[in-house]
């Protein structure tokens, strides 16, 4: 499938949409610090939040003597404290994705040009990361919306090729990651490995996950019936399927079969999940991102 031109990817009508979001995602988080999200430690803050039990090497300037004295325990107290936000795209660009009409590669880099526009514009630190079977390029974009020409032009740099391996390329991410923050993982995720173990190493380096989930129709109920080849996008092997109405059944019962586990797998960890069918356009889909809440906040 031939790609879509750069100025197919992020024309005139795109931009325009960005600015929407920027304004729409402003009345979202209205209230919100911008640069900074709320978290809970030991130590100065902005407000008090809840206590916890003293454990051995914990700072004794953040004892609370008041409540030992009421209670006869040694008790911390915990603050409300502002953290410097660091947001990750983590954008698949296997061959995989360079499927579908239009391409879920296309899709995926729109959804992070995106989403990436609203945190620059949320002064948070973004950083864009082509993976496929490895880290295959990255991006340290910085804060504010100025930024936004280099995101798209790295972003219109990335070509879909290759093998899915997503635990390889995020054991190669994570190094160059040392500090926490948001990781946004883009993808079909249609990997042979599965996606548990990729997604088990972001969310156990104290990272808030979320999935987005690029789907395209053809993925979901293949077109039949009728003899087909079928070509893998990226072993090249070819197989020849009889397109009955009952394997199509199968198909497409397997796929949302498919879909329907990895969302509740994700729903049972605290990952956040979102679908992205490529016939949504971006800014509904990043508005109901937003909504859902815990995006950057």
């Amino acid at each position: 499938m031939a790609r879509a031109s750069h100025i197919d990817l992020f024309d005139s009508a795109f931009l325009q949409r960005l600015e929407y979001l920027r304004v729409a995602a402003r009345r979202i988080f209205a209230g919100t610090e911008p640069g900074a999200r709320t978290g809970r430690g030991a130590g100065p803050g902005l407000e008090f939040a809840e206590h916890r039990a003293y454990a051995p090497g914990d700072d004794f300037r953040q004892v609370d003597w008041a409540a030992l004295a009421r209670l006869d325990r040694l008790l911390l107290r915990l603050c409300q404290k502002e953290e410097d936000l660091a947001i990750y795209f983590l954008v698949d660009a296997s061959a995989s994705m360079a499927t579908g009409t239009p391409a879920k590669f296309d899709h995926a880099r729109r959804l992070a040009a995106a989403l990436a526009y609203v945190g620059l514009a949320s002064l948070e630190r973004v950083r864009i990361v082509g993976v496929d079977s490895g880290v295959r390029a990255h991006l340290e974009a910085g804060r504010g919306s100025m930024h936004l020409v280099e995101v798209l032009d790295f972003l219109r740099s990335l070509a879909a090729a290759g093998p899915t391996d997503l635990t390889r390329a995020v054991n190669e991410f994570l190094p160059h990651a040392p500090q926490g923050g948001l990781a946004v993982l883009i993808s079909d995720f249609l990997d042979p490995a599965g996606y548990e173990k990729p997604l088990v190493a972001l969310h156990g380096r104290k990272f808030d996950v979320w999935c987005i989930q690029v789907t395209d129709p053809a993925d979901l109920a293949p077109p039949g019936p009728g003899d087909l080849a079928v070509a893998d996008a990226e072993t090249g092997e070819v197989l020849g399927v009889h397109m009955t109405e009952e394997v199509r059944a199968r198909i497409a019962a397997e796929a949302a079969r498919f879909m329907a586990e990895l969302r509740a797998w994700c729903l049972e960890r605290g990952i956040g999940h979102a679908e992205a069918p490529t016939r949504v356009p971006v800014d509904t889909l990043v508005l109901e991102v937003l909504r859902r809440g815990g995006f950057l906040r």
